[in-house]
């Protein structure tokens, strides 16, 4: 159970990451490309539900696994 926590806790890192490496570069197509700042706009909001819906999940799998332990 150990091992899988720990894959999880390193799947959430790496989403993390990849959230804010995603959000950095639609803000620089962004400054690029001005025309495109409604799609990329969306986008960012898509990603940053992204990551809180991620968080959410994995705040929940800890409430149940610490309920039934």
């Amino acid at each position: 159970m150990n091992t899988l926590n720990q894959l999880i806790n390193a799947l959430l890192v790496l989403v993390s990451a990849g959230g804010v490496f995603r959000i950095t570069k639609l803000l620089i197509d962004i400054l690029m490309d001005p025309d495109a700042k409604d799609g990329n706009l969306r986008r960012i909001r898509n990603v940053i539900l992204f990551l809180i819906l991620c968080t959410v999940i994995t705040a929940l799998k800890t409430t149940v696994m610490k309920y039934y332990q």
